[in-house]
């Protein structure tokens, strides 16, 4: 990963210019210690999450429901909810480039190539 972006979502810029946006509730696992993250109410990559700016995603998985499981060299996992609430973001996450859309969460919880 090359950097972290906060605000009201997450912003993971990876190499090769792909960025994965992550705009809704999101857990971040190490061992037994579960942080949570909602990006609507603002997120800074500091602490754990900030730890991440310099890790390398070592597994992904796209679970049946649509949601995203990252692990990181550092041993932890974050784990994007698959579907947003009521009056949430359109899509969990998205994956793009340069070129465009890649994939994204959908609303119902599918996965969109």
């Amino acid at each position: 990963m090359r950097s972290l972006g906060g605000g009201n979502r997450l912003l993971l810029h990876l190499d090769g210019e792909l960025l994965l946006t992550v705009e809704n509730d999101f857990r971040l696992r190490h061992g037994t210690e579960v942080e949570h993250f909602y990006p609507a109410l603002g997120l800074s990559p500091s602490g754990a999450l900030g730890r991440l700016a310099d890790a390398v995603i070592t597994a992904t998985a796209v679970t049946p429901a649509g949601g995203l499981h990252l692990a990181f060299d550092t041993g932890h996992v974050l784990a994007v909810a698959p579907d947003p609430a009521p009056g949430g973001p359109a899509h969990p996450w998205q994956l793009s480039s340069p070129a465009g859309l890649l994939c994204t969460g959908g609303p119902d919880g599918s996965f969109a190539p």
